[in-house]
């Protein structure tokens, strides 16, 4: 197996496992961290998943013994009630208001025992003793094996401690808080607010947290009451802890899910008795629940499906006992288990699929059918087990595969463009390693303009006859690094060297426009000229050479290609416009000068540097000549110097043959820059040809005899 193929399987595993164990230790933690009312993101999200699958799955099948009257807002306002049904009806002249006395809940009960209701809960407390409790409690006795009512389990302060204390109905209604005929109608929501699970029984130690003794007394809730009320106690699971449920009413009202209106003082009203209830014959072996619903309550309680009224919640756990429609959640051990197999599906994903674009679309499969079979779970086994998790170890480990695979490439492709750029242009390096089809494409051969630098050292050769060979490598190189890195930081390109000799150029590969090029070129130059003098002043003290060169510019088309052989191949520039670049920098050797342009490149940098005409001059190979012209300094840097008007003046007058003229110009250069090479010249020519003019056909142009 490759070494690089063996690292990167042995990291996909890595961090698979390492994922894998990270998400257990969140699993975990958030479990035994989590308290309320502590929002611990992780676990939150979890419950989140649970949701979605719950409003996914199906619904539990409806019982149609189950019915439910709401104590809603009409069923106090009568709004829609006809004069002559209310001024005929005591009860509901009593039922109109904010709050109905206890008869009015004697009279509903006395009116559905007769129409043959198996059993009627009330979701509500009884609390302190009221007119309406004889009325009531009578009818409590009456009915004592089809009537059940509402406690609830408070907890109360007591010192430093919080003790849980049953809140029985009033002693006035029901003398024992044990009495069958009580239920307590707490709901148990998990951490996140949700109410998902019921408890069917408990004892008051156990809502302290502690184990109960077997001697504990046993409260059983409203729902468990009324199944067992009915005559269905043999379904009730004989468990204490909390169980989830499914839910049969997903989120649509009761009245939606039940068909028809349920107002409790419809059953009190004439025409609705006997159009909706068929005079009581409707409730013949119902459990029907009475108890609030409304804006006008606070007994609503959170479901995954949105707020539902408490009572909504009760009729859920009255179906589930009657239907089964229990769900039961996976063991801690598989819960951990998946988290594992969340990872090695990771795993598989990376040894199956390379390429990181297909391996998360083959992740995010994965997620989708981890998903679904969640939820075929929960739908065909009752089957509850945790998303997110497993989805997080899934995803995030290949993720974190997929980042530390592309730090290792990038890390790789760092080392690999260092070692490149100390062989080839940075400019090829990059459009190498990060544009590799483009670039590939044009180095086939491609003609663009381009601006060319070639530099040279001055009498190299001769150096080389008598210096220290590790000294004068050890100094080449210390210029080349200079150097280029002056190429480098102007966006050019090094072609490559030649001997001594630098090639650089602007456009082949990476281009900013031809003038940006020229500009960068010729501030390339002027840098290197400066660059030198900083070294050699350097140099000398310690005994090394003092280095002198030549630069020349030139601008125009080449032929940029991968030119070479099989054995070796080199990105690189042919045509005139090379050519012209070279001949410039020999040229230099002729005027004594160390930098020269050509006339293609001046009139891209004029208006950024202090040009100044060199001459004409037809280099050996050429039949037309060229004009030439040095680089002074860049305008940004230096003033221009007062000088240079009359260089220019003088070399206009001399190419007009006004050599007397031209003289005076260039005396006057002379006086500010003494021992000038190129004034001088000019200067004796034109006393030549003031003694002896040149013949008619003169045209000023200097003929290289040599390159």
């Amino acid at each position: 197996m490759p070494i690089k193929k063996w690292l990167n399987d042995h990291n996909l595993a890595v961090s698979c496992l390492g994922m894998s164990v990270l998400v257990v230790l969140l699993y975990l933690g958030s479990v035994a961290l989590y308290q309320p009312p502590l929002n611990f993101p992780y676990l939150a999200v979890e419950y989140r998943f649970q949701n979605w699958i719950a409003q996914l799955g199906k619904a539990a099948p409806k019982d149609p013994r189950i019915y439910f009257l709401a104590d809603d807002a009409p069923s106090h306002t009568l709004d829609q009630l006809w004069d002559e049904d209310y001024e005929a009806s005591p009860i509901l002249r009593k039922m109109k208001g904010p709050s109905w006395p206890r008869d009015v809940h004697a009279a509903i009960l006395d009116r559905l025992a007769r129409a043959g209701a198996r059993v009627v809960g009330f979701d509500y407390m009884y609390k302190g003793e009221t007119a309406g409790d004889p009325v009531f409690r009578a009818m409590l006795d009456q009915y004592r094996n089809r009537v059940v009512v509402g406690s609830h389990i408070d907890t109360v302060q007591r010192g430093k401690a919080m003790i849980p204390q049953l809140s029985p109905p009033s002693p006035s209604l029901i003398a024992e808080a044990s009495d069958p005929r009580v239920g307590f109608i707490n709901i148990f929501p998990d951490e996140d607010r949700i109410t998902r699970q019921f408890k069917f029984r408990t004892t008051l130690t156990e809502m302290a947290g502690i184990e109960s003794d077997t001697g504990d007394k046993v409260f059983e809730s409203l729902p468990v009451r009324m199944v067992r009320q009915a005559g269905f106690g043999a379904l009730i699971p004989d468990e204490r802890g909390l169980r989830p449920i499914r839910f049969a009413w997903k989120g649509e009202t009761l009245r939606q899910g039940m068909g028809r209106s349920q107002s409790v003082a419809d059953i009190f009203i004439p025409s609705m008795w006997e159009a909706n209830y068929q005079n009581g014959a409707f409730f013949k072996d119902k459990i029907v629940l009475v108890g609030p619903e409304g804006n006008y309550t606070k007994d609503v309680a959170e479901s995954p499906f949105g707020i539902i009224a408490g009572p909504e919640f009760h009729l859920n756990v009255i179906n589930a006992i009657l239907t089964g429609s229990f769900l039961h959640a996976s063991p801690a051990w598989v819960d951990l288990a998946l988290i594992f197999v969340g990872g090695l599906l990771a795993l598989l994903a990376g040894r199956l699929v390379r390429h990181p674009i297909l391996r998360i679309v083959l992740v995010l499969v994965l997620g989708a059918a981890f998903f679904a079979s969640a939820l075929w779970l929960f739908n065909r086994t009752d089957l509850v087990i945790p998303v997110f998790s497993p989805l997080l170890s899934l995803v995030g480990s290949s993720f974190t595969f997929v980042v530390w695979q592309q730090l290792i490439e990038r890390l790789e492709r760092a080392k690999m463009r260092k070692t490149f750029e100390r062989y080839v242009s940075r400019d090829v390096v990059k459009e190498l390693l990060d544009n590799p089809e483009s670039y590939l494409n044009t180095i086939g051969g491609a003609r663009k303009k381009v601006t060319v630098l070639f530099s040279d050292v001055r009498g190299f050769t001769t150096m080389t006859e008598g210096a220290d060979a590790q000294t004068l490598v050890k100094q080449l190189n210390e210029y080349f690094d200079h150097m280029v890195n002056l190429v480098f930081d102007n966006h050019g390109t090094l072609d490559k060297f030649i001997g001594d000799a630098v090639m650089a150029q602007w456009g082949g590969i990476y281009t900013e426009g031809e003038k940006e090029d020229a500009i960068n070129a010729v501030r390339t130059a002027v840098q290197m000229r400066k660059r030198l003098a900083e070294l050699n002043a350097q140099w000398v003290p310690r005994g090394m050479l003092d280095l002198k060169f030549g630069i020349g510019v030139n601008h125009g088309e080449a032929i940029v290609g991968n030119l070479g052989c099989e054995a070796k191949m080199e990105v690189s520039l042919i045509g005139d416009a090379v050519n012209t670049a070279s001949r410039l920098e020999g040229i230099t050797k002729q005027y004594h000068m160390d930098l020269i342009i050509g006339e293609t490149v001046e009139p891209f940098v004029r208006d950024t540097f202090h040009i100044r005409t060199v001459g004409l001059n037809q280099p050996k190979g050429k039949t037309v000549p060229l004009e030439l012209f040095g680089v002074i300094d860049e305008r940004s840097n230096t003033p221009e110097p007062a000088w240079l008007h009359d260089h220019e003046e003088g070399v206009r007058l001399y190419r007009k043959r006004e050599f007397a003229a031209a003289a005076a110009c260039f005396e006057r250069v002379l006086a500010a820059l003494p021992g000038d090479w190129l004034t001088n010249d000019y200067l004796e020519e034109c006393r030549e040809f003031m003694q002896t003019p040149p013949p008619s056909d003169w045209n000023a142009v200097h003929v290289m005899k040599d390159k």
